[in-house]
């Protein structure tokens, strides 16, 4: 029975600390992902959005965030207004 109790601390204190460290976890994501669409504009000098979805392996609307938010920081450049014109460079 004490096992029991020590089993459900365990999941119930690992489910707290995942809970608030979330936002910290969600943060490291977004560097590592930025890092990995940096990695591929080096390579292929221009990229779109799809590229983006293929990479990592997420959503049209997820990889629209990643590439605004780069292009926020000033680290990429959108060529093309909208649809399938729309390209990414590096600035």
């Amino acid at each position: 029975m004490i096992l029991i109790y020590i089993i459900i601390g365990v999941v119930i204190g690992y489910g707290i600390f995942v809970y608030l460290n979330k936002e910290k976890f969600s943060k490291c994501n977004h560097l590592n992902n930025s890092e990995k669409i940096l990695n591929l504009l080096e390579e292929k000098r221009k990229i779109t959005n799809n590229d983006i979805e293929e990479l990592l392996n997420i959503a049209d609307s997820t990889a629209t965030k990643y590439l605004q938010k780069l292009e926020d920081e000033g680290k990429i450049k959108q060529i093309g207004e909208t649809g399938r014109s729309v390209y990414y460079k590096k600035k």
